[in-house]
């Protein structure tokens, strides 16, 4: 896999950890009778954030390898996880292919 796709990987990757983590703390602390309300509102804009930020990264992947942008940003943006979960597995799949 070449440097700039194996970087665009890693950063949409870390992205989606990110918002994993708060989406599971905004969750834990929404069921908390004393939630304070803005750990909650944190918690949300920084989900908000890292959820932009991963598609964001995704899309760049998208031009640097070449494919067509309205069909991926419509897959990445609208169906998320299933949008980048096909990419990614597009994506280490050639270069998998291109190693042997």
């Amino acid at each position: 896999m070449k440097a700039h796709i194996k970087s665009g990987v890693e950063y949409a990757l870390i992205t989606l950890l990110v918002a994993g983590l708060c989406l599971w703390q905004l969750i834990a602390g929404a069921q908390e009778d004393e939630a304070p309300v803005a750990r909650l509102v944190v918690l949300g804009l920084a989900l908000i954030v890292a959820g932009a930020m991963h598609c964001v990264f995704m899309m760049q992947l998208v031009r640097r390898t070449g494919r067509p942008f309205l069909p991926w940003f419509v897959a990445i943006v609208v169906f998320m996880p299933v949008g980048t979960a096909v990419l990614l597995a597009m994506l280490l799949g050639e270069a998998d292919a291109a190693e042997t």
